[in-house]
């Protein structure tokens, strides 16, 4: 009898991070289950935006609760993003992923605090405020999103390059959309600063996303 060795790839770290995602969504309904209702339905209507960006609701338990899931399921899309693609740059896969979450979750609150920053020093509080709050509050939909697409990819089926490019595609593409709309609604405060704006763009909405590839790699 021939014997034949079968690679059993263990699933249960991920497993923890998903249960995770959904223990922490359950809690974010449970702290305000009328304003998860609004958050669910962000890209169908402007209510969840409209109601709630207010002065530090940004740092309110139900943000800081889908922050985190946000930090989970998109450090997950791309941990699934280096495995699809074969960027073999770490021998441990826990590790990896776990260098992914860490440099993720410091750019992102880094960009946060320098943009509080620049906004106490310019006095723009208000506007930087809302935007944080539209912003922030988009990308964490969308990491709710990304959560069901990464249970289907690590359980399901079975991820390729293609699908995985259209979905990167498909995420750059909404983000644009989202700060388009954004630039599109102050376009006067806007073109009154070009200068700084232009600056603003470079240094904190595109290096931070090209030093976050260069770190992992």
């Amino acid at each position: 009898m021939e014997f034949i060795i079968r690679e059993i790839t263990g699933n249960n770290w991920l497993t923890i991070l998903i249960v995770t995602c959904l223990a922490l969504l359950t809690m974010a309904k449970g702290v305000n289950s009328l304003l998860f209702s609004d958050f669910i339905l962000l890209f169908s209507n402007n209510k969840y935006i409209i109601s709630y960006q207010k002065p530090n609701k940004l740092s309110s338990l139900f943000n800081v609760i889908l922050l985190v899931v946000q930090f989970i399921s998109v450090s997950l899309f791309l941990y699934l993003c280096f495995d699809v693609f074969k960027w073999d740059v770490a021998p441990d896969r826990i590790m990896l992923y776990f260098k992914i979450i860490i440099i993720y979750t410091v750019i992102v609150i880094c960009k946060l605090l320098i943009e509080k920053i620049i906004a106490a020093v310019f006095s723009i509080d208000v506007i930087i405020d809302e935007y944080l709050f539209y912003k922030v509050s988009y990308r964490n939909f969308m990491g709710v999103l990304l959560l069901p697409l990464n249970i289907i990819f690590i359980y399901t089926l079975e991820p390729s390059e293609v699908i995985f490019t259209i979905l990167f595609l498909v995420l750059v593409v909404l983000n644009l959309i989202v700060l388009i709309s954004f630039y599109k609604k102050n376009e006067n405060v806007i073109l009154n600063h070009m200068f700084y704006f232009i600056l603003y763009l470079c240094a904190l909405e595109i290096a931070p996303y090209f030093i976050l590839y260069k770190l992992i790699i």
